[in-house]
């Protein structure tokens, strides 16, 4: 039922990304009033055992597996407000780091982006090619979900 999200990389050897089984029964649960609305949130920035270090060189990315849990997501060091916008059956999001959040003169490795919903838990997972991050550096992820069916 998981779904890639919408990239710019189709070989996946950039970055990968997924909507979870979660995304799909959380919409349906909230489509017919079971638990709260269903509202994408934050995205928390840390790492993940899905991206490994090639010997050939660069990043390998592994699938990502529907049921990704917050548990797997290692040394998280920031969070995000998810930015979402709408238009036709296109859901838009934005995604910038809070670098002037960092501690100075730290440096966090960053491979995963996991977007969390109103209930703490993973819908999408985002994994890219390593990448330092540090106050003072910008970061801007900029996805899309395209919905199924006719717009109008």
């Amino acid at each position: 039922m998981s779904d890639n999200i919408n990239l710019s990389s189709p070989n996946g050897s950039m970055y990968k990304a997924k909507l979870l089984d979660y995304y799909y029964t959380r919409r349906a649960e909230s489509a017919i009033g079971i638990g709260s609305r269903f509202t994408l949130m934050k995205a928390y920035w840390g790492r993940s055992d899905l991206v490994t270090k090639n010997p050939d060189g660069g990043w390998n990315i592994a699938e990502i597996p529907n049921d990704f849990a917050n548990e797997q997501l290692i040394g998280k060091f920031a969070e995000s407000e998810l930015i979402c916008t709408l238009q036709g059956a296109v859901i838009t999001v934005s995604i910038v780091l809070p670098e002037s959040a960092l501690p100075e003169n730290d440096v966090f490795d960053f491979n995963t982006l996991a977007l969390i919903d109103d209930q703490g838990a993973v819908f999408a997972v985002l994994c890219a090619q390593q990448d330092s991050l540090y106050k003072g550096k910008t970061y801007n992820i900029l996805l899309t979900i395209e919905q199924k069916g006719n717009s109008r």
